[in-house]
């Protein structure tokens, strides 16, 4: 029987919804402390397992092989718990745009989909049709390979948009607050403008002294 190594770790209970992102996680703390006996590792997956995987588990953790136990235990759950590839692929092919993300959080999001398989062909496509057109245009005629990098670029041309939008809508408002607003204003005041004799509140251009003065009709015969 293989000796086990009495090394102290606790992992964290496994992750089922995300099974690669576990074990990429337990073998850092492997690699840290040296720990490299296939059945040391196998006992610190399964004590990391609560009752509902365990169960599941139960046919290798019952029989396990005779070598090789933490690599039989590791095929289970990420065969059990990750996606298909069909699943990966609906996935990809299914994307919503950017949503409330930067482009750089959904490319982080498209490669973990793709699991140990590399970007085919229409990856980059499939990116690019997620972002806004004002994004989109420069960003396809950049010749960048790598998609991390493309993602950057993608940030910054997003954040510039926004930072653009934001500047564009103050502008907006502050032209918006310079005067009276239309609806703001009585009929006589858009009727006759500074020559009204009459005001109805509430109006913007309302003042003491147009009570005092004469009706409009005067006016318009002036």
């Amino acid at each position: 029987m293989a000796t086990v190594e009495s090394i102290a770790l606790k992992l964290p209970t496994f992750w089922v919804p995300s099974p690669l992102a576990w074990f990429a996680q337990a073998e850092a703390q492997f690699a840290l402390r040296n720990i490299s006996q296939d059945e040391t590792k196998y006992y610190h997956v399964v004590a990391a397992l609560d009752t509902t995987t365990a169960n599941r588990a139960l046919s290798v953790l019952t029989s396990p092989p005779s070598t090789d136990k933490y690599n039989a235990i590791k095929s289970f759950l990420t065969s059990a718990y990750g996606l298909t590839d069909g699943e990966r692929a609906t996935a990809l092919l299914n994307m919503r745009g950017l949503g409330d993300s930067k482009p750089s959080e959904l490319m982080d999001n498209m490669l973990s989909l793709l699991g140990q398989h590399q970007p085919c062909f229409i990856f980059r496509q499939i990116f690019l049709q997620q972002m806004p057109e004002r994004v989109r245009t420069p960003l396809s005629v950049l010749n960048v390979s790598d998609y991390r990098a493309l993602a950057r670029e993608a940030d910054k041309l997003f954040l510039a948009g926004r930072h653009n939008e934001y500047h564009a809508s103050q502008n907006i408002a502050q032209c918006t607050d310079s005067g009276p607003q239309l609806d703001a204003i009585c009929w006589y005041h858009r009727q006759y403008s500074d020559k009204a004799r009459k005001c109805l509140p509430p109006c913007a251009r309302h003042t003491p002294q147009s009570k005092k003065n004469q009706g409009n009709a005067r006016a318009g015969q002036q």
